[in-house]
């Protein structure tokens, strides 16, 4: 059997796409392949390939899914565009390969509502592991993390600096280099992400905009706080799992900055739940979820299910009656068999 982990080959504008795939290489065997994450379905179809499925989904879906070969453990998943469970033949591939992890609640209701069992996974990049000894001393960078995608005002960099009482020194997470194939794009961004990996957990403190910054950062113990425009927008639940995100009006009006307090124990196992799931999949070929070895993952499957079915029907039921609101009816009025 073929091993695969998957990064984010189009835009290449964002290297916290590159560290979805890096924590997943590394509960793999070291021959792993990457793959582009929006070419699926051009994988090896020769041989019986496993594939850590997780991140962000997708620009395209042109190339989705993967051929029957290939079996996906799908967890840590984020839809973006609600219309990739559009075309039915999608829907029927999630459903086979379910339950989907989910790692926020918006994509989890997406799923949940068309019927497909899934559950609250939390990210995979808080698996991540320290690169170098944790700074404790309070002396070393204090660092500022965003990209060209979002970028941080600079009244908000002025107001930290002045609360914090130091120089903030900027770090893009927009990839090094964007030439060449998958494989060198991989190689290149995977080596310049675990020099900053590493970067963080030597800095005194790193402010960032980016959740693949903060969620590793938590994973590895680096002292790390979440900033953003709107701390209620649903993609950050995921970090609000485990501390505070500060807005930037809080930023504004605040006269002192707290860091926020990590809630460690959930953190803690978190971790050992992603990890397990993910370890326990690779041994056995497959989804772990879907063919529970514990009372624990049996759980966790029956309850999908069961939800799968009280959401669909839930659904069905609100856009039948005329009494669905507008986003309901832009998500699941795709379906023409209602």
């Amino acid at each position: 059997m073929k091993y695969y982990y998957q990064i984010e080959g189009d835009l290449r504008n964002n290297i916290g796409d590159v560290l979805q795939g890096m924590v997943a290489k590394a509960f793999l065997p070291e021959d792993a392949q990457v793959v582009d994450r929006e070419a699926l379905s051009d994988m090896d179809k020769s041989e019986a390939g496993f594939l850590i499925a997780n991140g962000w989904y997708m620009h395209s879906f042109d190339k989705f899914p993967p051929p029957p070969n290939i079996n996906p453990l799908y967890i840590s998943v984020h839809v973006a565009q609600s219309s990739l469970l559009a075309s039915p033949k999608v829907r029927e591939h999630f459903k086979k390969n379910a339950p989907i992890g989910c790692r926020d609640d918006k994509t989890l209701k997406l799923f949940l509502g068309w019927g497909i069992p899934a559950y609250n996974s939390s990210c995979l990049t808080i698996t991540s592991k320290a690169r170098a000894g944790i700074n404790n001393t309070g002396k070393g960078e204090v660092l500022l993390v965003d990209n060209v995608d979002h970028p941080i005002p600079a009244d908000i960099k002025a107001k930290l600096e002045k609360l914090l009482d130091t120089s903030l020194i900027r770090v893009s997470h927009d990839p090094p280099d964007v030439t060449g194939n998958i494989e060198k794009y991989a190689d290149v961004s995977e080596k310049h992400m675990n020099k900053l990996l590493k970067r963080y957990c030597e800095a005194a403190l790193v402010v960032t905009t980016k959740i693949h910054c903060a969620l590793p950062c938590l994973g590895m113990g680096a002292n790390v706080m979440l900033i953003h425009p709107d701390p209620s927008d649903p993609r950050l639940a995921t970090v609000a799992e485990f501390m505070e995100i500060i807005s930037y009006s809080d930023i504004r009006a605040a006269v002192k900055l707290v860091k926020p307090v990590i809630k460690k124990e959930i953190l803690i196992n978190r971790k050992d739940f992603l990890s397990k799931i993910v370890s326990t999949s690779i041994s056995s070929g497959g989804n772990i979820i879907s063919s529970p070895n514990s009372i624990q993952y049996k759980a966790i499957k029956y309850k999908s299910i069961l939800m799968a079915k009280a959401y669909r029907l839930g659904v069905q039921t609100f856009l039948k009656l005329g009494i669905a609101n507008d986003q309901m009816k832009k998500v699941y009025l795709y379906d023409r068999y209602l």
